[in-house]
């Protein structure tokens, strides 16, 4: 992936010179300047720059490429020696790299240009393709995104591993992380590193924007497919950790884990209503909150605050768990895993302290209380829903068409719910799909007042009629927050050769990023394809815009 010889350069300046207009004393003297490709290896695109000068100083990083030139990064405080990292460069490019420093009195500085030539992408990786890109209406900031690769019957390709991605507002790489474990969700934290959940590696790190890991941490209850958790890495009491890590104002961690029981009467077919019950292995999530230490502060199990015995066609299929829980359950006469609920998203809703989940296998939202896990409303169809647990359903308001299947649910400013309806059959238990041909996603925000138990649909967007698309898992819906745009992980597409809905053994797979405007009709102003190059099948779970490739 990288050369490990790193390129190294060291310049030793006493006569560069460049003096500011009026400035009447010498300016700062450049001592040494030292130029380091990264040496984390999971992260190729990135370098290190070490100044040293003869008196305090403010230094900038200039970059030039050939075809475009910038200022990668600066410090913020006077200082006689420096240590900068250098991101924002694209694979397989010759970069000229120049430190400028300023002194207190204005007088500058400048090294001479340092060459720096970055690998090129590792060919098992794709390239982005830029559809369309309107740089004025767009969200300023770089896209991150985790890609993965699935083979034809839809496992993970174990020698790939997993790649975090950032691109910039061309669609250009200029930023990777790379691992032989899967990536799931990513976020960056509040003091400004990444924050990376590995599936199934049953871990969670904490790491800086060079790949080098700040913390570790692992559930204890379940066996990593990867091996046991490295020695200084933090323990948390919970069977995993999934889908993903919210971080709370107090400095939490807000996360999903899961538990395995055994029901002896369960219901054992969303086809046949008439079919005999018999013992159930399920599934179900629980919501976890944890200090750094690993300290658990609450958890909540949804099988305990729901209705275990509520079936969907899609909470009698196993999900991913099989390669957790079925070595568990080998010898308990039960029908297959049934993964339940299979919890995607979490968020904390400051106003009334509660948290919101995403239940996809129900096609249900649903909110609790932090401190009790009160449920206080659910957000779906009300199909199949008994008492109690029926009387906290919201009801619509106005033309309304609920979600199926969905994936990555947030609030926006306005305390509105906006989510990626997969779409799935749109069908409850015992109710007939809709054909493959016929499906389709949407983006949906929903308006909810706790006070009337009602919600009412106030935005969608599903591509109509030009660009109807369909993903039947994966994905994520992103309110951005200086234009007001909604940005869109279509992760999971699979079509035929024309562009229709195709069988996933049949199909080609691929993904896209899509920024469409808050509006009615949503015009696109950012669209990128991942789709062609490196292993093949390309998937990605989440994305997210940042203000900044730095932090």
């Amino acid at each position: 992936m990288q050369n490990r010889n790193p390129q190294f350069h060291r310049i030793v300046v006493s006569a560069v010179f460049i003096f500011l207009f009026g400035c009447e004393n010498a300016p700062p003297e450049i001592e040494t300047v030292i130029l380091n490709r990264n040496p984390n290896p999971t992260v190729p695109l990135a370098a290190i720059l070490t100044i040293a000068t003869n008196e305090p100083t403010q230094a900038v990083v200039r970059l030039d490429d050939g075809e475009r030139a910038w200022d990668a990064t600066s410090s913020e405080t006077l200082a006689m020696e420096h240590t900068l990292t250098i991101l924002g460069m694209r694979p397989g490019r010759m970069h000229h790299i120049t430190a400028v420093v300023t002194d207190a009195e204005g007088g500058v500085s400048e090294s001479p240009p340092l060459p720096l030539e970055m690998p090129p992408l590792p060919s098992d990786l794709p390239t982005p393709e830029l559809i369309s890109a309107d740089a004025a209406r767009m969200e300023p900031g770089v896209t991150i995104f985790n890609a993965f690769a699935l083979n034809d019957e839809g496992r993970g390709i174990d020698e790939f591993g997993g790649v975090l991605f950032m691109i910039n507002e061309s669609g250009e790489v200029i930023w990777f992380y790379r691992t032989h474990m899967d990536v799931g969700d990513a976020r960056r934290l509040e003091n400004g590193n990444l924050l990376i959940e590995h599936t199934l590696a049953n871990a969670l790190i904490e790491m800086d924007m060079l790949g080098n890991v700040v913390q570790h941490w692992h559930p204890t209850g379940t066996q990593s497919e990867f091996g046991d958790p490295p020695e200084n890495s933090t323990p948390i009491k919970t069977d995993t950790i999934h889908h993903e890590v919210y971080e709370m104002p107090s400095g939490n961690f807000l996360t999903l884990s899961s538990e395995l029981r055994i029901f002896d009467e369960y219901p054992t077919s969303a086809e046949d209503p008439d079919a005999e019950p018999g013992p159930g292995a399920v599934i179900g999530d629980i919501i976890v909150e944890f200090e750094r230490d690993g300290t658990i502060v609450h958890e909540h199990k949804m099988l305990d605050l729901l209705d275990p015995y509520r079936i969907t066609r899609f909470s009698m299929r196993p999900g991913f768990w099989s390669g957790h829980y079925e070595p568990k359950v080998d010898d308990v006469e039960a029908t297959p895993l049934r993964d339940w609920a299979h919890a995607n998203a979490i968020v904390h809703d400051a106003r009334d302290d509660s948290y919101i989940v995403s239940g996809r296998h129900q096609s249900a939202i649903f909110k609790f209380a932090r401190e009790t896990g009160e449920l206080k409303w659910i957000l779906g169809a009300p199909d199949h829903w008994k008492e109690p647990w029926s009387a906290k359903l919201l009801q619509p308001v106005g033309d309304l068409q609920w979600q199926y299947v969905e994936h990555g649910s947030v609030l926006t400013p306005d305390g509105n719910l906006l989510l990626y309806d997969n779409g799935g059959g749109r069908a409850a238990a015992f109710m007939e799909e809709l054909p493959l041909e016929e499906r389709y996603s949407r983006i949906v925000e929903f308006a909810v007042d706790e006070e009337a138990m009602t919600v009412e649909q106030v935005w969608t967007y599903d591509g109509r009629p030009d660009d109807t698309f369909y993903s039947g898992y994966l994905s994520d819906a992103d309110w951005l927050p200086v234009t007001g745009n909604i940005l869109i992980t279509d992760g999971a597409r699979e079509t035929s050769n024309d562009g229709s809905n195709a069988e996933r053994a049949e199909a080609n797979h691929w993904a896209r990023i899509v920024e469409v405007t808050h509006t009615e009709p949503a015009e696109v102003v950012f669209e990128v394809h991942l789709k062609e190059g490196g292993v093949g099948n390309w998937h990605i779970y989440r994305g997210e815009r940042l203000p900044s490739l730095y932090p």
